[in-house]
């Protein structure tokens, strides 16, 4: 009874950022134990007073309130491995959602802020890896081409107050305007492109009016 009654509590605090079908805390309800019985010797969970490594779903509660869920996850053979989700609000948003495999992130990495997607990409082996994307409010942010958890590349986009883009700029990985870099007039005409090499304005490519009419 008391289980049913703390599911039921658990479905209620759902909004439309945490689907029933899809949140983990949600799927693991039923077939999981509370993290905060498990003790670390070593590097590996054990479950309180067994000398066999930790494997199966789990649920962590903020301030030990059951009512209260922060992540959810599982463990093999001691070691995170699986779909992992943390949560802000009770349950109510996601703070982010990654995989582990052995112990390290390994997979698609989400992070979130006050409902918003704010930043994904994938993790290998405990490294971020490939291309990462950064959002404002719903709006690209930002592109990042990644190699062993070091920036290879940034590209960073700024808008106008009406939403459009008024600035692509192309940045290596030690933050200097590197490649070409774009800046657009309010009514989203391309204004210039500009090619940048290590900081250093290499060329001015091409210039445009509010109309379109090239300038240069």
């Amino acid at each position: 009874m008391k289980k049913l009654l703390i599911n039921a509590f658990l479905f209620s605090f759902l909004s439309l950022n945490i689907e029933a079908n899809e949140a983990l805390f949600i799927k693991y309800a039923d077939k999981s134990i509370n993290s905060s019985t498990l003790v670390e010797r070593q590097g590996l969970k054990y479950q309180v007073n067994t000398n066999t490594p930790f494997s199966g779903r789990f649920l962590t509660y903020q301030d030990n309130n059951i009512f209260c869920v922060s992540e959810a996850g599982s463990y093999k053979r001691g070691l995170l491995h699986g779909p992992f989700e943390a949560y802000e609000g009770c349950g109510v948003l996601y703070s982010y959602k990654t995989a582990y495999k052995n112990g390290l992130e390994h997979g698609a990495y989400s992070e979130y802020e006050e409902g918003y997607l704010i930043m994904e990409g994938e993790m290998v082996n405990g490294l971020a890896e490939g291309k990462w994307t950064g959002y404002e409010y719903g709006r690209l942010s930002w592109t990042e081409d990644v190699k062993n958890d070091e920036t290879i590349n940034l590209t960073e986009y700024s808008y106008y107050d009406n939403g459009q883009v008024s600035m692509k700029d192309v940045y290596n990985g030690n933050s200097e305007l590197h490649g070409i870099s774009e800046a657009y007039h309010l009514n989203g005409q391309l204004k210039s492109k500009t090619e940048y090499r290590n900081g250093d304005v290499i060329r001015i490519i091409e210039e445009y009016d509010f109309n379109g009419n090239l300038l240069n």
